[in-house]
């Protein structure tokens, strides 16, 4: 019995033009998160920012790229897209009360 190759790194994706794809199956193709593995990246990269930077403006900035990103591919769950929205709904608060009261 042979066994098929996995896919793991996205490059059929690549030649065929398609850098979101890509870059999702590169990060949760080989992986066994079933479709968490950019939800985790993710909350990692938004904890990492703030703690490095201590601005929650361009947390919720970054953040509302990446997350319009892959809201429009298609490729994740949507109940791991409510969990980023959730994140940057918490963000937006934080930085509106910065604004009017801090």
């Amino acid at each position: 019995m042979v066994a098929t190759p996995i896919n793991a790194t996205g490059w059929n994706e690549l030649y065929k033009g398609d850098l979101i794809g890509a870059v999702y199956h590169l990060y949760d193709g080989a992986s066994y998160f079933g479709g968490w593995a950019v939800v985790i990246l993710f909350v990692v990269f938004q904890v990492m920012l703030y703690l490095k930077t201590r601005n929650l403006n361009l947390c919720w900035i970054t953040g509302l790229f990446f997350a319009s990103l892959f809201a429009l591919s298609g490729f994740l769950p949507s109940i791991s897209l409510q969990i980023i929205f959730l994140l940057l709904v918490l963000e937006g608060a934080g930085v509106l009360y910065f604004v009017l009261w801090g």
